[in-house]
C-alpha cells in the first residue's frame, strides 16, 4: 500500500520555475513546512530562475498563506508582488500537466 501512496505523491507533484527572490518571499510569507521549505531554501536569494518541485497539496497551502500575508503586510508594492506570485503559483497548479511553468 505504501508504494501506491508514493505513486500518488509523485503524480501530484508540480514543477515550478521561480526566481531566488520569489523563493525568499515564499519562505518568509508562505510559511512552508520544514520538508517543503528545503526546496525553496536551496534557491532563495540566488540569481536567475530555478526549478522547484513540490506537492500540489503543499503548494495550495503555501498559496493560501501568501494570500493571508497579503492582507497583513502594509507595503503596497510588497502586496502587489505577493499577489502576482500567488497568481503565478495558481496558474502553475492549473497547468500541472505541463513540464513546468515559469514565474516572473
Amino acid at each position: 500500500m505504501s508504494s501506491e501512496s508514493e505513486s500518488v505523491k509523485v503524480s501530484d507533484s508540480i514543477e515550478v520555475e521561480i526566481t531566488g527572490r520569489e523563493a525568499s518571499l515564499i519562505l518568509k510569507y508562505g510559511y512552508p513546512f520544514p520538508d517543503q521549505a528545503t526546496a525553496f531554501e536551496k534557491v532563495a536569494g540566488k540569481k536567475g530562475y530555478h526549478r522547484v518541485t513540490i506537492g500540489e497539496f503543499w503548494l495550495e497551502i503555501i498559496v493560501g498563506d501568501l494570500c493571508r500575508s497579503i492582507k497583513e503586510v502594509r507595503s503596497l508594492p510588497l502586496q502587489e508582488e505577493l499577489d502576482a506570485l500567488c497568481d503565478s503559483l495558481e496558474t502553475a497548479m492549473g497547468n500541472s500537466g505541463s513540464s513546468g511553468f515559469q514565474l516572473t
